[in-house]
């Protein structure tokens, strides 16, 4: 066996070939994983392609490791200028982070990412991020044995050996509550919002006909309400329209709500079934059979993630929030969903982990965001 058949070389995505053989790659980290579910390949096109809104004000790059002619490694390195703008940094992202159980092959990968940020003037390297805190983001460090709910990520375990070996570290964890019987006693919901109705706010549905003026409503919401959070990166109009286009056909008016007072939007809810449940059956397709099991199990799922949840930072008394959430909760019930996933939640989110607490949710899932400082 030559020298060169034990190297680890590492080179760029160029070509629309080696693109979809980096958005593939991952079927072969999971072969035999029970509970992996697989991304769209047709999804993933888009979202890689400049179609993406995000790249209007960022840059990414695909990186592929090989060994003796075979793949065994994927890694992004992307910048949001929004995000470092906004946040007064010079920060940039790996993510997208696949390979199999060697060490070396990691190691090349981040060393990659690691050198081109320090070209390109960075002074912070955080991840996985998949791109932003608006995508799909975080390690799994913990609950390997569950599947990950719709937008969350997965991993083997030893992802998180090789990432804190390279000498990651901590920034946050993005913690996931789990109830596994929602028939619990939300009598204290309740009260508060009676009190939110007698203030005259109002919890009504998300109206899909208007889809448009809807999502700008809750663009206002989204940009006040999670601006102080952590990781927080501004939506902008063309993101907020093709966030819209993608979710029209999954979300549900009577578990989406605005909260409203004299008219005003201060609140957002939306509550989305676990359409994993679905994706994990169409391995990665979207042709006419896979359509079809879809819409056969789109109304049959009974599991479901609370996947927003915010308000204005100047209503935040109003008890806005208990309004959205006993109506959602009414009618998840009433759709007969069984359990349910709060998530995810940073770990200094006090108020909202109070009440997940309260309601008897339990954190069974920790992912982690990791962070390196670059020097010389």
């Amino acid at each position: 066996m030559s020298a060169d058949a034990g190297r680890v070389e590492i080179r760029r995505v160029e070509s629309g070939r080696e693109l979809l053989e980096f958005i593939k790659f991952p079927w072969e980290v999971y072969r035999g994983n029970k509970n992996w579910v697989p991304p769209l390949i047709k999804e993933q096109k888009v979202f890689f392609s400049a179609q993406n809104p995000f790249f209007q004000h960022a840059e990414a790059e695909y990186y592929l490791a090989c060994r003796g002619g075979k793949t065994c490694g994927r890694i992004s390195m992307s910048i949001d200028y929004n995000y470092n703008t906004f946040h007064e940094e010079k920060t940039g992202c790996f993510g997208f982070f696949e390979a199999f159980n060697d060490f070396e092959v990691a190691s090349r990968l981040l060393d990659t990412v690691r050198d081109r940020l320090k070209q390109k003037g960075m002074e912070l390297m955080r991840g996985p991020f998949n791109f932003t805190t608006n995508h799909e983001c975080g390690l799994l460090v913990e609950g390997f044995d569950t599947d990950p709910l719709m937008l969350t990520t997965y991993n083997p375990p030893y992802y998180v050996e090789m990432i804190e070996q390279y000498g990651l570290k901590k920034a946050r964890d993005l913690l996931s509550y789990h109830i596994t019987d929602l028939e619990v006693d939300v009598s204290f919901v309740r009260k508060l919002a009676q009190k939110a109705t007698e203030n005259h706010v109002v919890a009504r549905r998300v109206n899909l006909r208007d889809v448009q003026n809807e999502m700008e409503r809750v663009k206002e919401i989204y940009n006040n309400a999670w601006s102080k959070n952590w990781g927080f990166v501004p939506l902008t109009e063309a993101e907020i329209e093709d966030i819209a286009n993608h979710m029209k056909d999954l979300v549900i008016e009577d578990l989406t709500y605005i909260g409203e007072l004299e008219g005003k939007p201060i609140g957002f809810l939306m509550f989305l079934p676990d359409y994993n449940v679905v994706a994990k059956k169409m391995n990665g397709k979207m042709g006419p059979i896979q359509m079809l099991q879809f819409l056969w199990y789109k109304t049959r799922i009974k599991k479901g993630r609370l996947f927003m949840l915010g308000v204005h930072r100047d209503y935040q008394k109003t008890g806005v929030a208990a309004a959205m959430v006993a109506k959602a909760y009414d009618q998840a019930i009433a759709r007969g969903f069984k359990s349910a996933e709060f998530s995810w939640i940073l770990e200094d989110n006090t108020p909202v982990i109070t009440i997940c607490e309260m309601i008897g949710a339990k954190v069974y899932k920790v992912h982690r965001i990791y962070e390196m400082f670059l020097s010389g």
